[in-house]
């Protein structure tokens, strides 16, 4: 079968050496396939196998012409599945698949889901419960958005992911630096250009945790289990770590929202990742992202379940019934780090970690002469994480924290003088 990756993310690059792996034929279309080179591992041998395609396309963003290469690509060899594990590309892969008449998620549902804006604006008045917010269309608005929400609060970009220019406002220095730095700000890199809504939000305080879902047909939402995600400090919201299990009090209440918005959002295919903030008086839907849960937490779906979650996203854009990895007895959990300051790597060691109770993996993203930044802004800071195993989440939770002190992270760093 062949199969068609409408960009990845790093740790996807697993799936498409997987899909290859089971004979499958990949063509991976991408702005700059040189970036996973860089960012996975695995890269490196799934472009030199031989039923891999990979297609440098500076178009790849822009769902006409993308649509016009995926058609081309289909009369030379047949598509019999589209898929994407990047954030960015659900769109274009939900109109992809439609033009070529494959199984998908609906364009409006997959555009719902993408926009931050119209996922609020869907919602509103439906029974599901949202932080206060105001849709701006054009940065001049902002201020007047802020007022009406009052401080502290949220704001984000409609078509953010990993946490990247999200930010708690306190005050007004705090937005006008905001709004001068979001202004340089054309595109996301890789070709990925960046609309101009914002969300302007009521800050909700409580614990974040998702919802992995996989949606099998409209109508047919299979919520899978929970992830935690604890954060990192204002004004910023890094995610630190994650832990996959079941049996939170709040799981049945969790699952019948996340059900409830997916229909509401038209999300009628795939594997769906709904983040949830608990705050005082319930569970409030922080966001919606329609595909597989990124980071390290497809590793941990598997270590749970034993279920690999990135080829099950595969199976289902082939047509296939995907098998489902929910918590199985094992519990699974990670920690991400980065550096307390910014400089060069010179060695990141795992040593100390693999005698520890759990212990199952560590990876470190950074080779020795890269410049790091300090671990500050978003999700793009980490530098490396850790993955142990336990009985619960509890025992999972403290065994990443525990593990943190025993990473031996070597930098050099200019001092002023």
């Amino acid at each position: 079968m062949h199969i068609l990756m409408i960009e990845c993310n790093p740790n996807g690059i697993a799936g498409i050496a997987n899909a290859l792996d089971l004979g499958h034929d990949v063509t991976l279309v991408s702005v700059d396939p040189d970036f996973y080179l860089a960012a996975s591992p695995l890269a490196e041998a799934a472009y030199a196998h031989p039923n891999c395609q990979v297609v440098k396309s500076a178009q790849a963003f822009f769902i006409d012409e993308l649509t016009a290469l995926a058609r081309k690509l289909h009369s030379e060899k047949p598509i019999h599945g589209v898929t994407t594990y990047s954030e960015y590309h659900t769109v274009h892969t939900a109109a992809v698949a439609e033009a070529l008449g494959l199984p998908g998620m609906s364009v409006d549902g997959a555009r719902n889901a993408r926009h931050k804006h119209l996922t609020r604006l869907t919602l509103d008045g439906k029974g599901v419960r949202q932080p206060r917010f105001v849709h701006v269309a054009d940065p001049k608005d902002v201020e007047a958005a802020v007022r009406e929400i009052g401080f502290p609060c949220v704001v984000k970009p409609s078509d953010g992911t990993a946490s990247l220019h999200v930010l708690h406002l306190k005050d007004e220095e705090d937005l006008r630096a905001y709004l001068a730095e979001l202004a340089d700000v054309a595109d996301y890199g890789r070709g990925v250009v960046r609309v101009p809504d914002l969300l302007i939000e009521e800050f909700v305080t409580g614990e974040l945790i998702s919802v992995e879902s996989c949606v099998l047909g409209k109508g047919e939402v299979v919520n899978l289990g929970l992830t935690d995600r604890p954060l990192s400090g204002f004004p910023y919201f890094i995610e630190m770590g994650a832990t996959y299990f079941s049996g939170h009090p709040l799981q049945d209440e969790l699952f019948d929202l996340t059900t409830r918005l997916l229909n509401e959002l038209g999300v009628d295919f795939g594997f769906i990742h709904t983040e949830f903030l608990l705050g005082p008086d319930g569970p409030v839907l922080c966001e919606v992202n329609g595909r597989l849960v990124g980071g390290i937490v497809p590793s941990l779906m598997e270590l749970s379940s034993g279920v690999d979650p990135y080829l099950e996203v595969i199976r289902q854009a082939l047509g296939e019934r995907p098998e489902l990895p929910r918590p199985g007895e094992t519990t699974a959990g990670g920690r991400w780090f980065g550096a307390p300051i910014g400089g060069t790597v010179e060695s990141i060691g795992f040593d100390g970690l693999k005698e520890l109770p759990g212990f199952h993996s560590a990876l470190a993203y950074k080779k020795p002469g890269t410049e790091v930044n300090r671990l500050s802004k978003s999700n793009f800071d980490w530098i490396g994480h850790t993955i142990f195993t336990g009985a619960d989440r509890t025992e999972v939770n403290k065994r990443c924290v525990e593990a943190l002190d025993r990473i031996d992270l070597r930098m050099k760093v200019e001092v002023a003088r």
